[in-house]
């Protein structure tokens, strides 16, 4: 089992399984400083000797990492800050204790002045201790009121295919300010938030009508929209679309169940695919999204909570759905997204390094 350095780094607790004590694991968290400029590193090694160093290693490139390492330090200090000369530009790591390396590390999450909830879905380590590539598939909330800033960050990561789950009313009122060579819209409906949020700040929508109107929007999903998710799964199988960004309206709901296919599919732990789907409530925010609603009734308040936020009873919800319509998961996925073992396969290929 991994075990995270504390429980804020379930993203990023990554391991190296040795088989052998000589060889220590090795786990690790990276982030950015909150101007999103330097890097920030964060490990554990286990065993731990106090006289052991680390060295760490920089690239610019997620395959290539060239000697003499960027710096070097003693196991024990548990932290190190890495200088970078701008804040747009990627990084990737590397660290290695002895003639042990850690796994490829780079930040998970990208520091947006007006996006919400731009990730990047690689890093996890499949049940067979295979990682998930960087740099290859990113989720996030709308590009509908991105800033200069931001529209620079998206720039620099190359994207080629941006997928758009927002329905039409949403992407024709509020188009993306960053457009890829190949744009993709698969409409799904996911009620009409401006109608909710209306209706929240007016004082006429509480919690429970919160919490029914989003367990309808995640039965709907599953049972109307599989020919949406199955065509997501025919463009992430062609690696001529690469890199891909996906995105809903926050980048939780239609996202988040789209990402928990693809983590399924790709063989990562039913665990650290439901800490994916509820990181979201991080890099949301609320103030952004509902305004006033700060100042409103406690109870007004916690209906906007429950719709601008991620619980995993929504998530477990939307299984139990597949369930009765498949009897499970997995079959849901094969029957209603026609993700088949071919497809698995060459999603892996694409996706996982070697």
């Amino acid at each position: 089992m991994i075990k995270d350095i504390t429980s804020f780094f379930i993203l990023s607790s990554l391991l190296i399984t040795t088989g052998c004590t000589k060889h220590p694991d090795i786990y690790f968290y990276c982030d950015r400083d909150k101007d999103g400029g330097n890097y920030v590193l964060k490990w554990e090694v286990s065993p731990t000797n106090p006289e052991d160093k680390i060295k760490i290693y920089m690239s610019d490139n997620d395959s290539v990492f060239l000697e003499p390492p960027t710096a070097e330090t003693m196991v024990s200090d548990y932290v190190a800050r890495i200088p970078v000369q701008d804040s747009i530009s990627r990084k990737f790591f590397r660290l290695k204790v002895n003639k042990t390396f850690s796994g490829i590390i780079s930040n998970h999450v990208f520091k947006m002045d007006n996006m919400q909830n731009l990730r990047d879905l690689g890093g996890y380590f499949t049940k067979e201790e295979k990682q998930v590539k960087w740099a290859r598939v990113f989720r996030s909330g709308d590009l509908s009121e991105i800033t200069s800033r931001d529209y620079k960050i998206i720039e620099s990561l190359g994207i080629k295919t941006i997928i758009d789950f927002r329905d039409v009313d949403e992407y024709e009122n509020f188009p993306d300010l960053y457009t890829a060579p190949n744009m993709v819209h698969l409409p799904i409906a996911s009620g009409n938030r401006a109608y909710i949020r209306d209706k929240i700040l007016d004082g006429t929508f509480y919690r429970g009508d919160a919490i029914l109107f989003t367990q309808d929007m995640y039965r709907s999903m599953v049972e109307n929209y599989s020919d949406e998710f199955a065509r997501f799964f025919d463009i992430l199988c062609d690696p001529n679309n690469y890199p891909i960004l996906y995105h809903g309206y926050l980048g939780k709901d239609r996202t988040g169940l789209a990402s928990y296919f693809l983590l399924r599919a790709l063989g990562i732990s039913n665990e650290a695919n439901e800490d994916d789907y509820l990181l979201s409530n991080l890099y949301i925010s609320e103030q952004m999204v509902m305004g006033e609603a700060r100042y409103l009734p406690e109870q007004m308040q916690e209906a906007a909570t429950v719709v601008c936020k991620a619980d995993r009873s929504y998530l477990r919800y939307a299984i139990s759905c597949m369930e009765n319509k498949s009897g499970s998961v997995d079959k849901y996925m094969e029957q209603e997204l026609k993700l088949t073992e071919a497809k698995k396969e060459k999603l892996r290929k694409i996706l996982l390094y070697k």
